[in-house]
């Protein structure tokens, strides 16, 4: 099979929005509700999108390769991916085509930046959600972006009395399917682009990005294998493994199945998942540290072939539901807005236990619960939790046990049985051998003295 470049799924946010590992956006004090995630109101589904009226793609010679009927019909199936979850209640319709705002008339190509400005003007007032053609990728130009995007969605307005989303806008980039392939104009398999924009869907819809099967990025080969890209995450931040159609599985993973549901959770929900919860800690098994990836793995079944701790893991960010940015007043310049930084993000709960608490749905099962750093590329629109950049895990990854201790040995673990309806709480984490973050020798003269400089050798002057 070829090996598939990684191509960059772009996810473009405004300056009020922050990723979390599992929800997109969470409110804060003030905005929204503190420590939920905002998500679409689910007494008023279907989520209404609007379609541009113009091609899916065209080639450089402006003939037409996939016309705006078949666009229309492969993006209804696409949406239709996260609709056809068992578990979610979330569905979504055609509204018709793109409404008219400032230069764009209804009915046009929308093909312009004055047009998109406008169109995205009109998104987040709440009037409409688009979704836009980039028939030959000079949308995404125009807009500054890498050639590698194959798309971007997000929410464009959000009700801070509520909670919830009202308005979303996705874009694909029809450059990707225009029958082109050379190294200034890359191409994609039909399943391979259909599902990088199931993928930005899942942004529209107020998923955030996961990392569970890090290691296959991070040890590329001409192909991914089965177990791993199963339980690769379709909200991974970028696309480089054959399409998951291809290798003949489903196009969500039960990481995806899973974020969706506990966003848009139906009544079956509660008969077929059990969830997992914890604190990850510091050594000093006191301070809370956020940020850390936490996935919990499903037990191999050895009477199988397939590896099930590979295919089937859900994961979560811990400190997710609170803030990236707090706020503070020691350093922040109070006559320039932009540096007034006294209030911090508005979105993130400031609720001090859940700087280090994360929560995960599994299904039924018997499960092992890791803790790892997120890849430090995962920064800006490929972020994944709160935290950007990311921070690297200060101790080594390792597993939980029953005897958690900042001095364990990591590859220790334990197993955490899941029934349906269980709600198993305290399965905390002590990293290991991790920084102080505090020592007992500070004391109120540290406000005043000026610190004593020691001499170090090279090594640790590097790192100081």
């Amino acid at each position: 099979m070829r090996r598939t470049p990684i191509l960059v799924l772009f996810l473009t946010l405004s300056s009020i929005l922050a990723l979390a590992g599992g929800p997109l956006v969470v409110g804060g004090p003030t905005f929204g509700i503190a420590g939920q995630p905002f998500t679409w109101d689910p007494a008023k589904m279907p989520i209404q999108f609007r379609v541009d009226p113009g091609p899916m793609a065209v080639n450089p010679s402006g003939t037409t390769v996939i016309d705006n009927a078949s666009g229309i019909q492969r993006a209804q199936n696409m949406f239709g991916i996260w609709q056809s979850v068992s578990t979610a209640a979330i569905s979504y319709a055609n509204a018709g085509t793109i409404l008219s705002a400032g230069s764009y008339v209804r009915g046009q190509d929308l093909s312009t930046l004055p047009q998109y400005n406008d169109v995205v003007g009109s998104c987040q007032k709440g009037q409409q959600s688009p979704v836009i053609f980039d028939a030959n990728g000079q949308l995404m130009t125009n807009l500054g972006l890498s050639a590698g995007v194959i798309g971007f969605a997000s929410p464009c307005a959000l009700d801070a009395a509520s909670g919830h989303i009202s308005g979303a806008l996705l874009v694909m980039n029809g450059k990707f399917q225009d029958g082109i392939s050379n190294s200034s104009d890359p191409e994609l398999t039909a399943n391979e682009f259909d599902e990088a924009i199931t993928h930005e869907i899942g942004h529209f819809s107020g998923l955030g990005h996961s990392q569970i099967n890090v290691d296959l990025l991070q040890n590329r080969t001409s192909s991914c294998d089965a177990d791993r890209l199963a339980g690769l995450p379709l909200m991974f931040p970028v696309e480089f493994c054959q399409a998951r159609k291809d290798a003949g599985l489903p196009v969500l993973s039960p990481d995806d199945v899973s974020w969706i549901s506990s966003l848009y959770p139906n009544p079956s929900f509660v008969s077929n998942y059990g969830t997992i919860s914890g604190t990850i800690y510091f050594t000093d098994g006191v301070s809370q540290a956020q940020g850390i990836n936490v996935i919990a793995r499903l037990i191999d079944d050895q009477s199988t072939t397939e590896d099930e701790s590979r295919r089937v893991a859900v994961s979560a960010v811990s400190g997710y539901r609170f803030t990236g940015n707090p706020g503070q007043s020691v350093t922040a310049n109070l006559s320039d807005l932009n540096e007034n930084n006294t209030g911090g993000d508005q979105t993130g709960s400031r609720d001090p236990k859940l700087i280090g608490f994360y929560q995960i749905a599994v299904p039924p099962g018997t499960y092992t619960v890791e803790v790892e750093a997120i890849d430090p590329r995962f920064v800006a629109g490929s972020s994944v939790g709160p935290l950007d950049p990311p921070v690297s895990l200060p101790g080594p990854a390792e597993f939980w046990n029953k005897d958690e201790s900042g001095f364990d040995i990591p590859l220790q673990r334990d197993t955490i049985t899941v029934n349906p309806g269980d709600n198993i709480t305290g399965i905390d984490i002590i990293l290991d051998t991790t920084p102080p973050t505090f020592d007992r020798f500070e004391d109120s003269g540290a406000l005043f003295d000026a610190p004593i400089r020691i001499p170090l050798p090279a090594s640790d002057e590097e790192r100081a």
